[in-house]
Protein backbone atom coordinates (compact mmCIF):
# COMPACT_ATOMS: atom_id res chain seq x y z
CA UNK A 1 0.00 0.00 0.00
CA UNK A 2 2.20 3.32 0.09
CA UNK A 3 1.54 6.60 1.38
CA UNK A 4 -1.79 7.88 -0.01
CA UNK A 5 -1.13 10.17 -2.73
CA UNK A 6 -2.62 13.74 -0.84
CA UNK A 7 0.56 13.48 1.77
CA UNK A 8 3.00 12.77 -0.85
CA UNK A 9 4.65 15.97 -0.30
CA UNK A 10 4.33 15.62 3.55
CA UNK A 11 6.73 12.71 3.73
CA UNK A 12 9.07 14.00 0.62
CA UNK A 13 9.49 16.92 3.49
CA UNK A 14 12.52 15.42 6.35
CA UNK A 15 11.28 14.31 9.68
CA UNK A 16 10.29 16.63 12.45
CA UNK A 17 10.02 20.66 12.11
CA UNK A 18 9.88 20.54 8.10
CA UNK A 19 7.16 18.04 8.01
CA UNK A 20 5.18 19.54 10.85
CA UNK A 21 5.43 22.42 8.77
CA UNK A 22 3.99 20.27 5.43
CA UNK A 23 1.00 19.29 7.32
CA UNK A 24 0.54 22.73 8.19
CA UNK A 25 0.52 23.47 4.77
CA UNK A 26 -1.11 21.01 3.36
CA UNK A 27 -4.53 22.44 2.80
CA UNK A 28 -3.23 25.10 0.66
CA UNK A 29 -3.73 25.09 -3.30
CA UNK A 30 -0.37 25.50 -5.15
CA UNK A 31 -1.05 29.57 -4.97
CA UNK A 32 -0.66 29.43 -1.14
CA UNK A 33 -4.61 29.92 -0.96
CA UNK A 34 -6.33 28.08 1.46
CA UNK A 35 -9.03 25.24 0.28
CA UNK A 36 -12.33 25.34 0.71
CA UNK A 37 -14.14 24.20 3.75
CA UNK A 38 -11.18 24.07 5.88
CA UNK A 39 -11.98 24.56 9.18
CA UNK A 40 -8.02 25.78 10.40
CA UNK A 41 -8.10 28.49 7.06
CA UNK A 42 -9.14 31.10 9.64
CA UNK A 43 -6.36 29.80 12.35
CA UNK A 44 -2.70 28.97 10.49
CA UNK A 45 -2.06 32.53 9.63
CA UNK A 46 -1.80 33.37 13.01
CA UNK A 47 0.10 29.93 13.92
CA UNK A 48 3.56 29.52 13.40
CA UNK A 49 6.13 26.37 14.32
CA UNK A 50 7.99 27.61 17.55
CA UNK A 51 10.23 24.44 18.11
CA UNK A 52 10.42 20.60 18.13
CA UNK A 53 11.74 17.78 20.59
CA UNK A 54 11.40 14.22 20.92
CA UNK A 55 12.06 14.25 24.88
CA UNK A 56 11.26 13.52 27.26
CA UNK A 57 7.85 12.94 25.52
CA UNK A 58 7.48 14.21 21.51
CA UNK A 59 6.14 17.86 21.60
CA UNK A 60 5.80 20.67 19.64
CA UNK A 61 5.11 24.41 20.89
CA UNK A 62 3.87 26.78 18.04
CA UNK A 63 3.05 30.66 18.50
CA UNK A 64 -0.79 32.07 17.66
CA UNK A 65 -1.92 35.56 17.77
CA UNK A 66 -5.75 35.68 18.61
CA UNK A 67 -7.25 37.82 15.76
CA UNK A 68 -10.91 39.17 15.50
CA UNK A 69 -12.26 36.45 13.29
CA UNK A 70 -11.18 33.88 16.01
CA UNK A 71 -13.39 35.91 19.12
CA UNK A 72 -16.70 35.74 20.18
CA UNK A 73 -19.18 38.59 20.83
CA UNK A 74 -17.27 39.27 23.81
CA UNK A 75 -14.21 40.06 21.80
CA UNK A 76 -12.14 36.59 22.98
CA UNK A 77 -10.82 33.34 21.70
CA UNK A 78 -14.24 31.37 20.78
CA UNK A 79 -14.52 28.10 21.88
CA UNK A 80 -14.91 26.41 18.95
CA UNK A 81 -11.67 27.98 17.73
CA UNK A 82 -9.93 27.05 20.81
CA UNK A 83 -10.87 23.43 20.41
CA UNK A 84 -10.22 23.43 16.35
CA UNK A 85 -6.97 24.72 16.99
CA UNK A 86 -6.41 22.42 19.55
CA UNK A 87 -7.58 19.41 17.43
CA UNK A 88 -5.07 20.04 14.49
CA UNK A 89 -2.01 21.42 16.37
CA UNK A 90 -2.27 18.57 19.28
CA UNK A 91 -1.97 16.00 16.55
CA UNK A 92 1.17 17.66 15.15
CA UNK A 93 3.70 15.55 17.54
CA UNK A 94 2.28 12.24 15.72
CA UNK A 95 4.53 13.93 12.51
CA UNK A 96 7.62 13.67 14.69
CA UNK A 97 7.43 9.87 14.74
CA UNK A 98 5.59 8.58 11.94
CA UNK A 99 7.78 6.60 9.94
CA UNK A 100 6.95 3.72 9.43
CA UNK A 101 4.56 2.08 7.43
CA UNK A 102 1.37 2.12 8.97
CA UNK A 103 2.49 3.75 12.05
CA UNK A 104 0.19 7.62 12.19
CA UNK A 105 1.22 8.24 8.47
CA UNK A 106 -2.44 9.81 8.12
CA UNK A 107 -2.47 11.27 11.42
CA UNK A 108 -4.84 9.48 12.36
CA UNK A 109 -9.19 10.70 13.71
CA UNK A 110 -10.18 12.10 16.39
CA UNK A 111 -11.77 9.46 19.20
CA UNK A 112 -12.56 12.49 21.42
CA UNK A 113 -11.36 15.79 22.59
CA UNK A 114 -11.77 17.65 26.10
CA UNK A 115 -11.15 21.24 26.00
CA UNK A 116 -11.09 23.30 29.75
CA UNK A 117 -11.12 26.79 29.04
CA UNK A 118 -9.80 28.24 32.24
CA UNK A 119 -9.01 31.71 31.56
CA UNK A 120 -9.98 34.28 28.26
CA UNK A 121 -7.26 34.61 25.60
CA UNK A 122 -8.69 38.46 24.02
CA UNK A 123 -8.32 39.45 20.81
CA UNK A 124 -4.81 40.25 20.33
CA UNK A 125 -3.29 37.97 22.63
CA UNK A 126 -0.25 36.40 21.63
CA UNK A 127 -0.14 32.86 23.05
CA UNK A 128 1.87 29.52 23.32
CA UNK A 129 0.28 26.39 22.32
CA UNK A 130 2.52 23.57 23.98
CA UNK A 131 1.67 20.37 22.69
CA UNK A 132 2.59 16.41 23.33
CA UNK A 133 2.31 12.64 22.80
CA UNK A 134 1.46 11.57 26.47
CA UNK A 135 1.10 7.69 25.29
CA UNK A 136 1.25 6.09 21.47
CA UNK A 137 0.34 2.62 20.21
CA UNK A 138 -0.27 1.60 17.05
CA UNK A 139 -3.73 1.96 16.97
CA UNK A 140 -4.90 4.68 19.51
CA UNK A 141 -2.53 7.51 21.13
CA UNK A 142 -3.38 10.10 24.04
CA UNK A 143 -2.26 13.65 23.19
CA UNK A 144 -2.25 17.17 25.14
CA UNK A 145 -1.86 20.77 24.86
CA UNK A 146 -1.83 23.66 26.93
CA UNK A 147 -3.03 27.27 25.25
CA UNK A 148 -0.59 29.60 27.95
CA UNK A 149 -0.71 33.31 27.56
CA UNK A 150 2.84 34.00 25.78
CA UNK A 151 3.99 37.26 28.36
CA UNK A 152 3.58 35.19 31.54
CA UNK A 153 2.84 31.65 30.97
CA UNK A 154 -0.43 31.78 32.80
CA UNK A 155 -2.53 28.91 31.66
CA UNK A 156 -5.54 30.12 29.33
CA UNK A 157 -6.99 26.57 28.40
CA UNK A 158 -5.95 22.39 28.48
CA UNK A 159 -7.12 19.86 25.86
CA UNK A 160 -7.12 15.95 26.24
CA UNK A 161 -7.12 14.40 22.97
CA UNK A 162 -7.34 10.55 21.82
CA UNK A 163 -7.06 9.21 18.13
CA UNK A 164 -7.44 6.50 16.13
CA UNK A 165 -5.08 5.51 13.66
CA UNK A 166 -6.74 5.16 10.63
CA UNK A 167 -3.64 3.67 8.72
CA UNK A 168 -4.15 0.71 6.56
CA UNK A 169 -1.52 -2.15 7.84
CA UNK A 170 1.72 -2.29 7.03
CA UNK A 171 2.78 -4.83 4.29
CA UNK A 172 4.61 -8.05 6.16
CA UNK A 173 6.58 -8.96 2.77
Amino acid sequence: MGIPSQFKSVFEAKAGEERIQAWLNLDKDDAGNFKFGNWMGALIPSISLLSTSLTPTPRATFAFTVLPEHCNRAGNLHGGAAATLFDSLTTMPLALVNDKPGYWQSLGVSRTINCSYLRPAPNGEECLVECEIVQIGRTLCQLRGTLTRRSDGVVLATCEHHKFNTDPPASKL
